[in-house]
């Protein structure tokens, strides 16, 4: 009998238990997501105010330029923009298709800005479409842009 007595004891306590909500475990729940958000907001920190991003823009001026040849010439501006972290060397290089036409190595402070006028003549050799192209090489990375010539305007 006492066997039957102590069961039903240990039954009810079992079910007291259920009933009761798990203390250790919140408290072990409550203390990983506060752990979490912390870590969180440290790596978030890190990478928003530590890190600066660099880079540079190169681009060529919408209105500087006309898709079509006029007297076998072109023209346009192209322009670049420092966003690196200090000043920085650059070699630009301008291509008709994949034929290099002339390149310009010059040195930007971080946060400045040079334009460059291009004319040049197109050889009469060369088909339409022709792809105009700048490239810029800088010490982390090659940029590229471009347009195209779809023909001539006599």
């Amino acid at each position: 009998m006492t066997g039957l007595h102590e069961r039903e004891i240990l039954e009810e306590v079992i079910k007291e238990r259920e009933k009761e909500p798990d203390k250790d475990m919140d408290d072990l729940m409550f203390k990983a997501v506060v752990a979490a958000i912390i870590v969180g907001l440290l790596v978030t920190g890190y990478f928003v105010f530590a890190v600066k991003e660099s880079y540079s823009a190169l681009y060529i001026k919408p209105d500087s330029y006309s898709n079509y040849v006029v007297n076998n010439t072109i023209s346009f501006i192209y322009g670049v923009r420092c966003f690196e972290g200090e000043d920085t060397t650059y070699t630009a290089e301008i291509y008709l298709n994949n034929a290099s036409i002339g390149e310009n190595t010059f040195t930007l402070e971080p946060g400045k800005e040079k334009e460059w006028q291009v004319s040049t003549d197109i050889p009469g050799y060369m088909q339409y479409p022709v792809k105009v192209r700048v490239q810029l090489e800088s010490p982390q990375k090659t940029y590229e842009t471009h347009y195209w010539l779809k023909g001539s305007k006599k």
